[in-house]
């Protein structure tokens, strides 16, 4: 999710997030990497993370699409991870904390460097097909969260209390583009998305960007915009737990 996912937007009228993880446990994955990925919050600071590959984190941590990550070795999209931390808080990790949480395991354990940049890039803007969107809001309080899996003839995107930014990025990271929220839609969604790989022209679901406007009545539409780059500069495989 995100593949879920840079996740989701910030909540307002809590305290100060906290900026770290005070125990994080970071694996080599052994779950196949077509056997679908996950994130998940729970109570007791805890995060968990499931089969995703670095290149994801950085996206969680920076709220970055794939486009806007430049260089690093091949290794950020190949490797899979698995990784359970907890903040030493009893709470629940809010959304608004995930970024930092993220940038800080990566500096930690990773030895993330990067600078930023802006460039001119060709951008789809993600608005409301003709009809108007399809889409269910989520009941107040419902546990965010996104779970992908796919296969040769379809793939799957199954979201809880997720926002229209969280699925531009989804999308852009699929189709390798960058994707901006024009939908106007400020709520968070429950919805099923179910899509053919574009090399599956037999599958019996369309591809992701019918998919999109049959399903959940959105449309994507062209545009050119400045857009913010992270450049890697330098990064390590994770230090050991």
């Amino acid at each position: 999710m995100v593949a879920g996912m840079a996740l989701l937007l910030a909540n307002k009228g809590y305290g100060q997030p906290s900026q770290h993880f005070d125990v994080a446990v970071i694996r080599p994955s052994q779950v196949a990497m077509d056997a679908g990925t996950s994130f998940r919050l729970f109570e007791g600071g805890r995060l968990k993370i499931t089969n995703e590959p670095v290149r994801l984190l950085i996206r969680l941590a920076f709220r970055l699409q794939d486009t806007q990550i430049v260089g690093g070795p091949a290794w950020i999209e190949t490797d899979r991870y698995d990784i359970e931390a907890k903040t030493g808080s009893p709470e629940k990790i809010r959304p608004d904390q995930v970024g930092a949480l993220m940038q800080s395991l990566l500096a930690e354990r990773f030895n993330l460097r990067f600078r930023r940049e802006t460039r001119e890039m060709t951008a789809s803007a993600l608005v409301a097909a003709r009809g108007g969107p399809k889409l269910k809001q989520s009941a107040e309080g419902e546990a965010s969260g996104a779970n992908t899996s796919g296969g040769p003839h379809k793939s799957q995107l199954i979201a809880t209390a997720t926002t229209m930014e969280v699925l531009a990025g989804y999308v852009g990271n699929r189709l390798n583009r960058i994707v901006v929220d024009k939908t106007g839609l400020k709520d968070s969604y429950d919805f099923t998305l179910d899509w053919a790989p574009d090399e599956a022209p037999d599958s019996l679901v369309p591809p992701l960007i019918t998919a999109l406007r049959e399903q959940l009545g959105l449309r994507l539409e062209a545009q050119k915009v400045p857009v913010e780059v992270l450049v890697i500069e330098g990064i390590a495989r994770p230090s050991d737990n």
